[in-house]
């Protein structure tokens, strides 16, 4: 968290700047709008002693999961937000909800826009092209590793869901720390990648927040998703 304060001035220095533009794009957010490779530190050098005790905690972190932690984490590789149904509970699924799937289709499409450049931007290469001794838990994607864009997902799930459900917001919170953790029990990120993408789900949902058209969308899911769950209306 030492990078959060850091992080939140320049993003709000940013949207002091008039970041937004009138003509909003059908995936709520321009493709300039957000710059996260000048909001985010730079990674760890890949030989600094930060990212040799960075893969020692993969390592431990692995060779401390369970079985039943290894599956979540194989389950986690998938970025769907109704894997927050293991605290939503059964009724939140695609099939039941389908303005929500849609919408949260277009909040995944929106993060995936801002963090690839910034991927491209840092080219960290992934635990396991660094260490040989990091057996990953599924193929490696050819895309680099800072920031994490799994845990930019999940924790922009969550701030979105704790936007239709704050009665949630702790669980909601916490599912998506787990969901994060598990890219590193999975082997294919750094925990300061983990960070890097909490502060990057927190700068662009900052705007989204502030977006009408995001806002327009989020009404219907929200009133789908409290009626599925036996919510009432807020």
């Amino acid at each position: 968290m030492k990078y959060a304060f850091s992080a939140l001035v320049l993003l709000v220095s940013t949207i002091s700047c008039g970041a937004f533009a009138e003509d909003i794009m059908p995936r709520f957010l321009p493709p300039n709008a957000i710059d996260l490779s000048a909001i985010l530190p730079p990674p760890p050098a890949q030989d600094s002693a930060v990212s040799k005790a960075e893969i020692a905690e993969i390592l431990r972190a692995q060779a401390e999961a369970t079985a039943a932690g290894q599956a979540q984490a194989v389950a986690d590789s998938k970025e769907e937000v109704f894997l927050f149904g293991s605290v939503l509970g059964p009724n939140f699924n695609a099939g039941a909800l389908p303005i929500t799937a849609k919408f949260f289709q277009h909040v995944g499409t929106t993060e995936t826009e801002f963090v690839t450049p910034a991927k491209i931007a840092f080219a960290r290469p992934r635990p396991p092209l660094a260490d040989g001794t990091i057996v990953p838990c599924e193929p490696l994607r050819p895309s680099a590793s800072y920031p994490s864009g799994h845990s930019t997902y999940a924790y922009l799930d969550a701030i979105v869901l704790v936007q239709m459900i704050p009665e949630m917001r702790e669980a909601i919170f916490a599912r998506a720390a787990e969901f994060a953790h598990n890219r590193v029990v999975c082997g294919v990120h750094y925990p300061s990648d983990l960070e890097a993408g909490k502060i990057s789900a927190f700068a662009i949902g900052a705007y989204l927040l502030a977006n009408p058209a995001f806002r327009t969308e989020l009404g219907p899911a929200k009133t789908e998703a409290r009626k599925a769950l036996g919510l009432g209306a807020r």
